[in-house]
């Protein structure tokens, strides 16, 4: 009787295991399915709830539909736009910005070079938020490292919280400090429900707005 019930125990033991090491072979031949789209030419639309793994393209932009998954997303010249739901890696383009719908999860970091970043209520980013020229936007979002720009206005609003510090870099040059007789300073404006729990690191002049109840941490100057 002992080695009957030892044999059963076995043998659900041994089906056990079977079980499991197929469901994670299955998952991860999944994840190994998921295909690349490379494009030179032309936009690239992801069709709502569609899993892809890294896209790129060139010359167009990329758009993802609700609920749909990705990789890596990178353009050259074109702007990229995130339905609610989406989850992604990371997504990095030079000259366009990034719009980013409500409850949406990036694990990686958003950066542009020439155009503005804009995220909705529910979006979680674990890494930065990044541009060179261009205003971020962010709504009820949580960023889980820094937000930085170099000429660009950063604007924090509905209980936003950077969980990293915000980065204004740079120093204009002599030559644009000639020519630009009209200049104003990029502008960080922080409402009474949102924080920044590290500090703000500033290394040009910079318009500072912050509302009363606005949590942050030091302001720093570096210029």
């Amino acid at each position: 009787m002992r080695e009957a019930s030892h044999t059963l125990k076995l043998s659900a033991a041994t089906m056990l295991a079977m079980l499991l090491g197929s469901y994670l072979y299955s998952s991860s031949a999944d994840a190994a399915d998921l295909r690349d789209i490379s494009k030179v030419n032309g936009g690239i639309k992801i069709t709502a709830d569609e899993r892809v793994g890294d896209v790129s393209s060139v010359n167009g932009g990329i758009d993802l539909g609700s609920g749909a998954s990705a990789e890596r997303l990178e353009t050259v010249n074109g702007g990229i736009d995130l339905d609610e739901r989406v989850e992604i890696e990371r997504a990095e383009t030079v000259n366009g910005g990034i719009r980013v719908g409500s409850d949406v999860n990036v694990h990686g970091s958003l950066s542009t070079v020439n155009g503005g970043i804009r995220t909705n209520p529910g979006t979680v980013i674990d890494g930065d938020v990044r541009t060179v020229n261009g205003k971020i936007t962010l709504r009820e979002t949580r960023i889980g490292e820094d937000v930085q720009t170099s000429n660009g206005d950063i604007l924090l609003t509905d209980g936003t919280i950077v969980e990293g510090d915000i980065i204004v870099k740079g120093r204009r040059s002599w030559i644009a400090r000639i020519l630009s007789f009209d200049y104003n300073p990029p502008r960080i404006t922080i409402d009474e429900d949102s924080s920044v729990l590290g500090d703000i690191h500033l290394y040009r002049e910079v318009n500072l707005d912050l509302a009363d109840g606005a949590v942050v941490g030091n302001v720093i100057e570096h210029f």
